[in-house]
């Protein structure tokens, strides 16, 4: 009986590291390819933006007047939770232009630029003059 009890918590402490080791290398293979796991990379690197306010007919964006931000290879796409519901339009340094205006619902992730190529300048363009702030993901 004793060999029984000895070699029974040995035998289940094989078995627990096991299928400890076999579930961390099933969460290892599949975390790239499941969706919550890549977002939360993504939103992981998120960075908290106050944009710079427009006047007159111009309109608030980020970063500020003249400079760009550079998409990273967190995220294939440029995410936005604003404080505050309102439109958003990415504008790119290559291309000069901008795509159009995406509605973001206030604290809320929207992708306001779907495949975007790693280190592409961008700014972000809101359709208010008044300043917002939020997060950023890129």
């Amino acid at each position: 009986m004793r060999t029984r009890t000895r070699i029974a918590p040995v035998a289940l402490a094989a078995v627990l590291v096991a299928g400890g080791t076999m579930l961390a290398a099933g969460q290892a293979g599949a975390a790239p390819k499941a969706g919550p796991a890549v977002k939360a990379t993504c939103y992981g690197g998120a960075k908290y933006y106050t944009s710079t306010a427009g006047g007159g007919s111009s309109n608030a964006h980020w970063p500020a007047t003249g400079t760009w931000a550079y998409t990273t290879s967190n995220c294939n796409d440029i995410n936005v939770k604003s404080d505050v519901s309102l439109s958003v339009k990415v504008c790119f340094k290559k291309t000069g232009s901008c795509n159009g205006w995406t509605s973001a619902k206030a604290g809320v992730w929207t992708v306001v630029a779907k495949d975007v190529l790693h280190g592409s300048g961008f700014y972000l363009q809101f359709n208010r003059t008044s300043s917002s702030k939020g997060w950023i993901a890129y």
